[in-house]
């Protein structure tokens, strides 16, 4: 309960703001001189008791106060502490935080490292512990393990603290941080199985959890202390093949996660268990599909992606999203981009019978580029062309219409090819 005293000063600088009506009205060293009979602080004791009072700022920043102000920020984005400055205790966590998310993912991104996954969930663990801390001292959040007595327990005279899920339950308590929550929880249980554990095959398994949790920790960084303290400037987009694969690579990741420890088999088959809100909440895990348009002209890109939000994707992608979209791996030949139509029209243009896309079918299995009817879709030569999964169709490229001009450029090639005799187009057709 507010006391009269503190009733009385708000009053009064409630009457003080009026008069001083945002410099529009009586200055403020006359003020002052009328309320405490001193003129000497030229403004600043009117500022402070304005401020103390009613939480309103009478001061306007100089040009060079907002420069300094910058700069400041500037060298707290870089994980420094202006010259001069004494930072806090909180400022300290957030420091070892920021190192300690840095610290794993170059560990993460070292192409050489074997033990990518052990190292990542150690340092990422403690990137959320200390962040944790910084959080909780902040708001002023008992963030020490107590006795049945109520008093912190001492490890070695020191403070003991929470365990890192604790202090995420009490820092991060809110409905929509459940997510970000089990994705820590996650790799706390990770760190424990793993930190004893040589399993390099593990680092293709957990990407998805470790992209949004990532992703979780930059933007709970910049919510709760600023934009200087986001990560985002030190990264930059990293590089994966493993999308691009023959499908036989998930036959191969089953037989990988087949052979781990049981105890790190359960844990990364426990998505089963999971509640499916959860699954489908990027802030648990992250899944990235490559949605590809393969444009026809042999003068455009192979492919154009286009990166949305999670919660942005428009509605009728929405089930294609849900499940991982597999490429073959495109291989070094000449660019295959054309489609079956224009395939069958390049070729019309240069042999003198008629030919259309059943015909093209028919030549492209006697010549071993597609499999027999009947069998599953794919390419037998990716020198000439390609089977895109996502869309369903066959892609071609122009040493493929070569071949195949050569191929049907005769009555006899055409027969032995297509199986009937040729018919020679008219002048329109």
């Amino acid at each position: 309960m507010e006391s009269p005293i503190e009733n009385d000063n708000e009053a009064l600088a409630r009457r003080l703001y009026a008069e001083w009506d945002e410099g529009r009205g009586v200055p403020k060293s006359e003020l002052e001189r009328r309320t405490w009979n001193d003129g000497s602080s030229h403004g600043r004791r009117f500022d402070r008791f304005i401020f103390t009072h009613l939480g309103i700022h009478t001061t306007k920043p100089s040009k060079q106060t907002n420069q300094i102000e910058d700069l400041e920020r500037q060298v707290r984005s870089l994980g420094r502490h202006p010259i001069g400055t004494n930072p806090t205790i909180e400022e300290i966590h957030l420091l070892q935080s920021r190192e300690a998310c840095l610290a794993a993912l170059r560990v993460w991104n070292d192409p050489v490292n074997s033990f990518r996954t052990g190292a990542f969930s150690l340092l990422f663990v403690t990137a959320w512990n200390n962040l944790a801390l910084a959080l909780a001292k902040r708001a002023g959040i008992e963030w020490r393990k107590l006795d049945k007595s109520g008093q912190p327990v001492l490890i070695d005279n020191t403070e003991k603290a929470l365990d890192t899920y604790s202090l995420i339950k009490c820092v991060l308590p809110q409905d929509y941080n459940h997510g970000t929550r089990e994705n820590i929880r996650y790799w706390i249980d990770l760190r424990n199985k793993v930190a004893h554990h040589y399993l390099p095959q593990l680092d293709i398994l957990v990407i998805p959890e470790a992209q949004a949790g990532l992703l979780n920790f930059d933007r709970t960084l910049s919510d709760e202390f600023g934009d200087e303290y986001s990560l985002a400037e030190h990264l930059s987009v990293p590089l994966h093949l493993t999308g691009f694969r023959n499908p036989d690579v998930l036959a191969v990741l089953k037989q990988t996660q087949a052979n781990l420890p049981l105890d790190i088999q359960h844990l990364l088959s426990r998505a089963e268990k999971t509640e499916p809100e959860l699954l489908k909440d990027e802030t648990y895990s992250l899944r990235i599909a490559f949605v590809p348009f393969v444009p026809a002209s042999g003068t455009r890109p192979d492919a154009v992606a286009y990166f949305v939000k999670p919660d942005e994707v428009p509605n009728d992608l929405e089930e294609i999203l849900t499940n991982y979209i597999i490429l073959h791996k495109v291989s070094q030949s000449p660019r295959a981009g054309l489609r079956p139509t224009d395939v069958m029209e390049e070729v019309k243009k240069r042999i003198p019978f008629k030919f259309n896309t059943h015909d093209h079918a028919k030549v492209a299995r006697y010549l071993k580029i597609r499999p027999e009817r009947g069998q599953p879709d794919q390419s037998l030569d990716e020198n000439y062309c390609e089977y895109i999964t996502s869309i369903k169709t066959y892609l071609y490229n122009q040493k493929w219409i070569d071949r195949v001009v050569e191929c049907l450029s005769t009555s006899e090639g055409y027969e032995k090819a297509i199986g009937k005799r040729p018919v020679r187009r008219s002048n329109d057709n």
